[in-house]
């Protein structure tokens, strides 16, 4: 039992190891995703952490390197069922060309690793081939599908932010005209160009008057003391004075009314203009904040905010890594030693009750 459960196995798997196997070459890159508005001062990079952004973008991009979406990329343009299913690899390494593509994922998915440090946000990729030019082909092209990724993704996100402040624009656009409408329209209806202006000049008219009234009633009171009340000169004085009460009245009555009184007055007219002015000064604000979103998204489209920074390129691989034989042999030999005992454990205990 011992010659067939260990002895044997480890032969064979020592003989495919040693003379079978194909040797199995790495590359490896290591990138993270970086913004172009990133500042060293922020709060996340005082601590060496990366923002919600990026941290989300790297995590889609982990996810997208051991996806089917890849595999399918990679093997358009590099013909990757080929590459691994060539005549010079073992027949258990060699994939079948003749497999779905989720059979390719998988194979995809055992030769090659992703990992991503949480805290810098840095990835790295590992991709195994069997010659040295393929495993640094397919690297490099795993890189250029990551970049087209990051790329879409900023794109598709700032497009958005595009097309949002345009609408928001558009919007503040229309209800600043139609404000600007209104404006006009009550200027025309009330035939004044601006009520406080008319209102200030009222005001001034009204003042003037009162105190030309004062001045008259002073000098008749001082002429009614030395003449009779109908002599000339103070009927004369009477009359002015008279008139001024009247057009004094006449104004007041334009500006302002007692409660409960109906009519036209230019205090009316000053409460509509106001409450049209104030909304016509927040439509130009909002337009103008609108604006500067729209220039600001408009801006940014035209820039790469978000980047792919590979700072480990991968290189062409000197001397294979994989598969690691001696490994994989003490793994078979613990393996079979294991099976053993635990194959004689269980005859003993069959023999013995």
């Amino acid at each position: 039992s011992f010659f067939a459960l260990v002895v044997i196995l480890l032969l064979v798997t020592g003989f495919y190891l040693a003379f079978i196997a194909s040797d199995q070459y790495v590359s490896e890159a290591r990138f993270a995703v970086r913004g172009g508005d990133q500042s060293s001062l922020s709060i996340a990079g005082l601590l060496g952490m990366t923002n919600t952004d990026q941290g989300q973008n790297s995590l889609i991009l982990v996810n997208y390197l051991q996806s089917r979406g890849l595999v399918e990329q990679l093997d358009k343009s590099l013909g990757l069922r080929k590459l691994y299913a060539r005549d010079g690899i073992d027949f258990l390494s060699r994939f079948n060309v003749d497999r779905p593509i989720e059979d390719l994922t998988r194979y995809w998915r055992w030769h090659s690793s992703v990992s991503m440090e949480t805290i810098s946000g840095v990835v790295t990729v590992a991709v195994r081939a069997f010659t040295p030019q393929d495993a640094l082909a397919v690297a490099n092209e795993v890189i250029a599908n990551s970049e087209k990724l990051v790329n879409d993704l900023s794109d598709r996100s700032r497009r958005d932010a595009l097309r949002t402040a345009k609408t928001e624009l558009e919007r503040a656009e229309a209800t600043l005209q139609d404000k600007v409408r209104a404006m006009r329209d009550l200027r025309n209806s009330d035939q004044l160009l601006d009520a406080n202006i008319t209102a200030e000049v009222m005001t001034k008219m009204l003042g003037e008057l009162r105190l030309s009234r004062i001045k008259l009633e002073q000098e008749y009171s001082a002429l009614i003391r030395s003449v009779k009340p109908d002599s000339p000169n103070a009927r004369v004085l009477n009359a002015r004075i008279t008139s001024l009460k009247g057009e004094i009245a006449k104004l007041e009555e334009q500006m302002t009314q007692p409660a409960g009184s109906k009519g036209a007055t230019l205090s009316d007219a000053m409460s509509r203009f106001n409450r049209e002015k104030l909304e016509l000064d927040f439509a130009q604000k909002q337009y103008v904040t609108a604006s500067a979103a729209y220039e600001r998204a408009r801006v940014e489209l035209e820039s790469q905010q978000v980047y792919l920074a590979t700072f480990l390129k991968p290189v062409l691989a000197q001397e294979p890594l994989y598969p690691k034989r001696w490994w994989i042999w003490s793994i078979m030999l613990v393996g079979c030693l294991a099976l053993w005992g635990a194959g004689i454990g269980s005859a003993a205990l069959v023999r013995n009750y």
